[in-house]
């Protein structure tokens, strides 16, 4: 079902080694992708408030 928006991705779930931030930006990827939110974009766009 997901297979199609997972192309050109990295995740670590397989034998082949994959760093974790290339993973979590994988799976930001993967939900932009899904939801139609640039998660990058929206993450440099959050200010901390305190």
């Amino acid at each position: 079902m997901l297979d199609h928006l997972m192309d050109g991705l990295r995740f670590q779930i397989s034998d082949d080694p994959v760093e974790a931030p290339e993973s979590v930006s994988s799976a930001l990827a993967l939900i932009g992708r899904v939801t139609g939110t640039d998660w990058f974009l929206a993450r440099s766009r959050i200010r901390p408030t305190s």
